[in-house]
């Protein structure tokens, strides 16, 4: 049986942490913690496992025609009062096309009124779109496995004082390992949030917020030590070029590898339901952060109703673009301080922006990923999928697609529905061409406390059609168990 090379010395402490406060809590006659089992396999046909059995589930399936796996763990759940913790430990054992045992989720987390502070790695989504419909974040979906990262967060709007209750903020920082990937090695994530919102206890509220993400630091694989100093955080945080020491494109750009995006919506708590729009923007250097790049993001529709046993109680709509990246290519060539917009005999060559090449980076070349899995939305293809032979990580960044989701529930059967019509037009250097369309569906049933000893089935069947991932038919079943010690 092949095990992970080691397990991380943050895992490490976090188990003991969870066994030590288990203990603690055993002794003294408080509540423990509760247990999860779970098996399941998927069964394919086709080239590879359908998109959305894939996608979205941090990282729990291979594109393999079959995977199965078995999945155990205690946790702690916080409650509502002032001052609490919780924790997890998870272990997965998949086979595919080999068999992997590996730590899933293992953090420890403080709840100190309206702050927490987590360490660890933990099942997280960001962004402002719906919980459960939606075909993921822009920047953070759930695809690929949970990152440890150590986090201090104010998770929840809390009022801000002196604004009469009408003005509502939340955000944190995070910083988080990537261990071992392509070309450099030990890099390190910086990530900051925050929101504010408007609206207080009025029926509609209006929010806005931001998400900065950045790799940085590491060693590549040809012994070159990037820049990682107390000084140079500084630099990551506003986003500020490496200067000297640092690589050539890190020295004229910002230090380290830099994504972000803009969150704006409006929601609207109504009497017998809930609805509101959102809408995702994406930057990855000046030109984006200057809305060259407007036409691309992804823009949302929600609609649930208050009373979850309906036959239908939640509708979706999403439409995704990434296909401007800040438009074409702006070109100057440079002749003794003298800037041409044209190729000049003798002249040195400049891009000054456009080609935002979303995902990709040259000096993180294993771009915006964790374990060969996208980190953003799983449209922009993973690299466990595919990549591309001359050289980009990510084979295709440039996608259009249309996504509806709807869920309800059919005789105590909970249900949702995906269907997903997007067209991939590869990267800038490496089109398509003709382009590639794809239809893709998803069908969940969730069978709760029907069941002998109290064990929960989840159902799925999901369906490819078309020219990127091919026609594919796919059933993932599993079996859950949870309670009490």
């Amino acid at each position: 049986m092949a095990v992970h090379k080691r397990v991380s010395i943050q895992y490490i402490v976090v188990f003991w942490a969870i066994i030590l406060i288990s203990s603690s809590a055993f002794s003294q006659g408080l509540k423990m913690p509760d247990y999860s089992l779970e098996t399941g396999a998927s069964f394919s046909t086709g080239t590879q496992t359908p998109f959305w059995l894939l996608s979205n589930q941090y990282g729990l399936l291979t594109p393999d025609k079959f995977n199965g796996w078995v999945k155990a763990g205690v946790h702690r759940s916080l409650s509502k009062k002032n001052i609490d913790y919780d924790y997890k430990f998870e272990l997965i054992n998949r086979y595919s096309n080999k068999n992997e045992l590996y730590v899933h989720q293992a953090y420890l987390r403080l709840k100190l009124y309206f702050v927490n502070i987590q360490a660890g790695s933990m099942e997280e989504t960001f962004g402002n779109q719906d919980s459960s419909l939606s075909s993921g974040g822009l920047l953070w979906s759930g695809n690929a496995k949970p990152m440890p990262k150590v986090s201090i967060m104010v998770p929840n709007y809390t009022k801000v004082p002196f604004t009469f209750g009408l003005l509502e903020f939340k955000g944190g920082i995070s910083h988080g390992w990537f261990g071992d990937e392509h070309v450099v090695n030990n890099s390190w994530l910086h990530h900051k949030f925050g929101y504010i919102q408007f609206g207080g206890t009025l029926p509609v509220h209006v929010h806005f917020g931001f998400h900065h993400f950045a790799q940085w630091g590491g060693k590549t694989t040809d012994g070159l030590q990037l820049p990682n100093s107390l000084k140079d955080f500084a630099k990551v945080f506003l986003a500020k070029g490496g200067g000297r020491g640092a690589p050539e494109a890190d020295s004229l750009n910002s230090l380290g590898n830099h994504i972000g995006s803009r969150n704006f919506g409006i929601d609207a708590d109504l009497h017998n339901f809930k609805m509101g729009l959102y809408w995702q923007t994406i930057f990855e250097d000046g030109s984006g952060k200057a809305y060259n790049n407007i036409k691309d993001g992804l823009w949302g529709f929600y609609l649930h109703t208050k009373d979850k046993n309906k036959l239908i109680n939640g509708i979706v709509y999403e439409f995704i673009n990434t296909t401007d990246q800040s438009g074409s290519i702006p070109e100057l060539w440079i002749l003794d301080g003298v800037a041409y917009t044209y190729p000049i005999p003798g002249g040195e060559y400049y891009q000054t922006g456009g080609n935002d090449n979303y995902f990709n980076n040259g000096i993180y070349q294993f771009g915006w990923t964790y374990k060969y899995m996208t980190l953003g939305t799983p449209f922009i293809t993973s690299p466990i999928i595919a990549v591309d032979g001359q050289g980009e990580y990510m084979r295709n960044n440039k996608v259009t697609g249309h996504h509806f989701g709807i869920e309800g529930i059919i005789k105590s059967i909970s249900y949702n529905i995906f269907y997903t019509y997007y067209q991939n037009f590869g990267t800038n250097t490496s089109s398509f061409h003709p382009k590639k369309p794809q239809h893709s569906i998803l069908i969940q049933t969730y069978i709760s406390n029907k069941l002998p000893w109290g064990l929960d089935l989840s159902l799925k069947a999901g369906f490819d059609v078309g020219k990127m991932y091919g026609n594919n038919l796919g059933l993932q079943i599993s079996l859950i168990k949870t309670n009490s010690f």
